[in-house]
């Protein structure tokens, strides 16, 4: 078994938030988004799960897994919502990036279902421990991971 990677407050802080500047009026109307960014600092693929409100919904979505690969940054969503959720796993190993946060995921996905609010998954589904992410303000929001 592999060595785990576990998120502390220490990486946490890490996490870099960007502020944009509006160039234009329409620039201005999108200013009030966050963009969840993962970058992958790693020589692993990582697999990407993450819970958020999308733009206009007072609910959660869940998805995964996206492949963010090795030094390679993707955006996953956008959110108005500062509250964001992110596990990540290295491919081929049993490393992860995780926190405390309880979340159902599913495997071998992909997936994508809404938050039901049932502190429970279904039969399908497995409990993993999540990061909580809170960004301070509008713009990219990256998440790095790191050995």
């Amino acid at each position: 078994m592999s060595r785990a990677f576990v998120i502390a407050a220490s990486v946490i802080s890490a996490l870099t938030v960007g502020v944009g500047t509006p160039a234009s009026a329409e620039a201005g109307a999108q200013s009030n988004l966050i963009t969840l960014r993962v970058c992958n600092n790693t020589n692993f693929t990582a697999l990407v799960a993450i819970s958020y409100q999308p733009v206009g919904s007072g609910n959660f979505r869940n998805e995964g897994w996206y492949n963010v690969g090795p030094r390679e940054c993707r955006n996953l969503a956008e959110t108005t919502n500062a509250y964001m959720y992110v596990y990540a796993e290295a491919e081929g190993d049993d490393s992860a990036w995780q926190g405390d946060h309880s979340l159902c995921v599913e495997y071998p996905g992909p997936y994508d279902f809404w938050e039901s609010g049932s502190a429970r998954c279904e039969s399908w589904q497995e409990v993993r421990g999540f990061v909580t992410l809170h960004a301070e303000d509008w713009g990219p929001y990256t998440w790095n991971l790191a050995n």
